[in-house]
């Protein structure tokens, strides 16, 4: 019997010493954990916007952007174009909010500079998952449409 006791306790010496040691590799791995300069984590998540110039008559020209958002690859949208990759940048769990601003003219206007017949503010905002983009203002003639909730449409 007395065998049997000091195999069962080698057995339990055995198990604590690999407890210790995951333990030991844990926090030496936690202390010694130094995050790469540049890693961003607000930068993991991105929500993507868009805009279409579904209108025969109006040219959009991008004018100007403000918070975390990226420029249009399209500085100009001409009448049947569209611009998918308006991508605002998140902060973490937090709302992010950015504006863009983009500028309207008659597509066959040939006059430098063009008349500029108004302007077109969008508001984008998101959290990761959930994203929507809404007017907040629209000096032009143009009609804004909604093309989803993160899209616009602009129309005649």
């Amino acid at each position: 019997m007395r065998d049997e006791f000091s195999q069962i306790s080698s057995y339990s010496n055995a198990a604590i010493t690999l407890v210790l040691f995951i333990l030991l590799v844990i926090v030496t791995s936690i202390i010694c954990f130094s995050p790469k300069e540049d890693h961003d984590p607000s930068n993991l998540s991105t929500l993507d916007f868009w805009i279409n110039n579904d209108s025969s008559l109006y040219r959009l020209r991008f004018f100007s952007k403000s918070g975390p958002l990226n420029v249009p690859d399209k500085r100009n949208l001409l009448p049947g174009e569209s611009d998918k990759n308006l991508t605002l940048r998140l902060d973490g769990f937090n709302i992010t909010i950015a504006t863009l601003t983009y500028r309207v003219y008659y597509a066959s206007e040939t006059s430098f500079p063009p008349a500029l017949l108004g302007e077109m503010t969008f508001q984008v905002e998101g959290t990761p998952g959930v994203g929507g983009m809404s007017t907040l203002s629209n000096t032009s003639p143009a009609y804004i449409a909604i093309a989803g909730f993160r899209g616009k449409s602009i129309l005649d």
